[in-house]
């Protein structure tokens, strides 16, 4: 099983879209697809909810893959979260990782995030022509270096996020991450890690704490770590995507879409389950 340590920090084709300007919802509505893509050149994986509504104005979750993995990720990752709140796209890493032609890397450098904004405003453009989303309510959300890059990209264009959630994935430490601190103080980011993991060390959480404390940045801290006194079905392994971090972070978007304040911790415990991915 799993429990919560809470660290609550109230701390207060496109081109890249200026970090001033807002979304505009698109003009008329089509019938959604009903495929894994939209029509557009980034390679990119879709999910559209069970029981689609075009009359109603979905959240969008822009998912940010781990390193070494695919826009596949979105598949596991939307039945965990939510099959029926979000529509979901998932663009893929620029960089080809050299052992699998199949996984894909991100670059943690100012150029590699410029081109991970672009991939993302690039899906974030064609779900809203095709699809009815909420312009208001685009989320960004990754798992390890995705949930880095998710971070980079919300601190940078916080006025065209609605939220960020990153798992396990540390605070970015490009020059250009606190280029708009102003205007970020005004994200909500949801920051979670299992304790031991490797992808966002230990040391890393509490260096993100200070930052956010030190910028006077709206981030919540949440730390899952295993119940020593409960036997887990599966080994612990802190570099796992577990279900309890999708748990929370479904509540934490819906505590935006709906304006309400939504307790990130459980209802009650349940067992670990890690989440696990299928590449194409």
């Amino acid at each position: 099983m799993s429990r919560f340590s809470m660290l609550q920090e109230s701390m207060q084709s496109p081109s890249l879209p200026s970090s001033n300007s807002t979304f505009a919802p698109p003009s008329s509505r089509v019938k959604p697809l009903q495929q894994s893509t939209l029509s557009l050149r980034t390679p990119h994986r879709l999910f559209v909810p069970e029981k689609y509504e075009p009359s109603y104005d979905y959240p969008l979750v822009v998912w940010l893959h781990s390193q070494d993995s695919s826009e596949y990720e979105l598949d596991g990752v939307m039945s965990a979260l939510s099959v029926r709140n979000y529509i979901g796209i998932a663009p893929r890493a620029n960089l080809e990782c050299v052992y699998n032609d199949c996984r894909f890397q991100w670059g943690l450098n100012d150029q590699g995030c410029d081109t991970a904004a672009q991939r993302v405003w690039d899906c974030v453009q064609a779900a809203t022509r095709g699809l009815s989303v909420n312009p208001q309510k685009i989320f960004l959300a990754g798992f390890g270096t995705g949930g880095t890059i998710a971070q980079w990209i919300g601190l940078k264009y916080a006025r065209q996020i609605a939220g960020v959630v990153s798992l396990s994935g540390a605070f970015p430490t490009s020059s250009c991450a606190l280029s708009n601190w102003k205007k970020a103080r005004q994200l909500k980011v949801m920051f979670a890690q299992l304790q031991g993991s490797t992808l966002c060390t230990d040391e890393e959480l509490v260096q993100a704490v200070r930052i956010a404390h030190h910028s006077g940045l709206d981030y919540q801290f949440l730390q899952c770590r295993p119940d020593d006194d409960i036997e887990l079905s599966t080994p612990y392994d802190p570099d796992s995507l577990d279900r309890s971090m999708l748990d929370a972070a479904n509540r934490f978007l819906m505590g935006i879409v709906t304006e309400t304040q939504i307790s990130l911790a459980p209802e009650s415990t349940c067992d670990s389950e890690r989440i696990e991915f299928g590449f194409n």
